[in-house]
């Protein structure tokens, strides 16, 4: 009895622990994303390193080499947030003037069915400024925070090159500081987190790459506006499960209708680029590639994106899955949390397991009758009558 009790209080301090790290985490947000995504980083280019180690290169040679890789994506990053924003300021306007052919088209349409009023307009009964007093001065304010953002930039950038360079002794620390029982096993969790999550954020980063390229080459086949644009956001995008594709592929087809509606021939050009893109890439590609590397319940995902992207807002989106992985394989190594690591995992091994004991329960069963249905006799004696 004592023990049942000490196990409900135990759960009962794991599920306040989990409240209690959300609740830090959202509060000192500022810092914990960039340190959360330098480690994001980190884990990016570790392979690189070494490989280049092991290649024969002198450490301070692979960790320079990895920490200019760093570089030039962040900068690219950055490039490309601000060239995105003056894009949109400059043309905005332009394109918010076809939003009223584009309602007169769909006013007309609904028209056949339902009975409007001459003058009714949906964006006027939705009484939201949407250019003046959304989207223009988001974007201004987010021209403004240049200093800002290249200061949370450069962080996050020397955060990955310290940890680089404490690469070869950071693991080492931290296997050195648990007891020595627990060595072997805690070295074990800390190769099986980096090799899980390097291999999963190297094959993503492929898939993303390949992605961007298949966005940018359908902006182009319909001939709209931005390209670069949408094949950067699809490379972007990919990185968040299901949501990042679901939204750029959205984002495609209703530019495709601001730009060209009531010509539906581009429209349709780019619908099916990038349903297509997602449906090969997303659906085929990257589940074979992936194969069962994370071992995550896809809707444990989709709960870890929202948690996530409460916390850090996107950045915590697209660091979901990584920091989800590593949570699991820590819970799946500690007797207390096994079960909360079963809950998160996809179960495909479980599923086996139940699919063979049960083939071999049949298989070797004497009493043929335990599978079927109570009070029929199918027993090989009677069979054989």
């Amino acid at each position: 009895m004592e023990n049942k009790y000490l196990k409900q209080i135990r759960n009962l301090l794991i599920v306040l622990a989990v409240f209690v790290v959300v609740a830090s985490l959202k509060l000192t947000g500022e810092v914990s994303v960039k340190i959360v995504l330098a480690i994001f980083l980190f884990f990016m280019v570790f392979p690189v390193a070494t490989a280049l180690e092991k290649a024969g290169l002198p450490s301070f040679l692979s960790t320079f080499f990895a920490a200019f890789m760093i570089l030039i994506v962040l900068a690219a990053a950055v490039w490309f947030i601000f060239y995105t924003v003056d894009i949109l300021v400059k043309t905005l306007p332009n394109y918010y003037s076809r939003l009223d052919e584009i309602e007169s088209l769909l006013l007309k349409f609904v028209s056949r069915w339902v009975e409007l009023p001459d003058d009714y307009s949906l964006f006027d009964n939705l009484s939201i400024d949407w250019m003046g007093g959304v989207l223009m001065p988001g974007l201004r304010s987010l021209s403004s925070s240049a200093i800002s953002i290249v200061g949370d930039v450069s962080v996050t950038f020397l955060l990955t090159v310290f940890l680089l360079l404490e690469r070869s002794t950071l693991i080492s620390k931290i296997i050195q500081i648990s007891r020595p029982d627990k060595q072997s096993k805690v070295a074990s969790v800390l190769d099986r987190i980096v090799k899980q999550v390097s291999k999963y954020l190297g094959l993503k980063t492929v898939i993303s790459v390949a992605t961007g390229i298949l966005f940018y080459l359908t902006a182009m086949l319909a001939k709209l506006d931005f390209a670069i644009i949408w094949g950067v956001l699809a490379f972007v995008l990919n990185f968040i499960p299901t949501f990042g594709s679901i939204i750029i592929s959205v984002m495609v087809i209703f530019m495709a209708v601001l730009q060209y509606a009531p010509d539906w021939t581009p429209v349709l050009i780019a619908a099916i680029g990038a349903v297509g893109t997602q449906m090969i890439l997303g659906n085929i590609i990257d589940p074979r590639l992936q194969g069962n590397n994370m071992n995550l319940s896809p809707f444990i995902i989709l709960v870890s994106l929202s948690i996530f992207g409460y916390i850090w807002g996107v950045v915590g989106m697209f660091l979901a899955v990584p920091l989800l992985s590593i949570i699991e394989i820590i819970f799946a190594n500690m007797e207390t949390t096994k079960g909360i690591a079963i809950l998160l995992s996809s179960g495909s091994s479980f599923k086996k397991r139940y699919k063979t004991r049960s083939r071999d329960s049949i298989v070797s069963s004497s009493n043929y009758s335990d599978v079927f249905m109570p009070g029929e006799d199918v027993s090989p004696k009677n069979k054989n009558q």
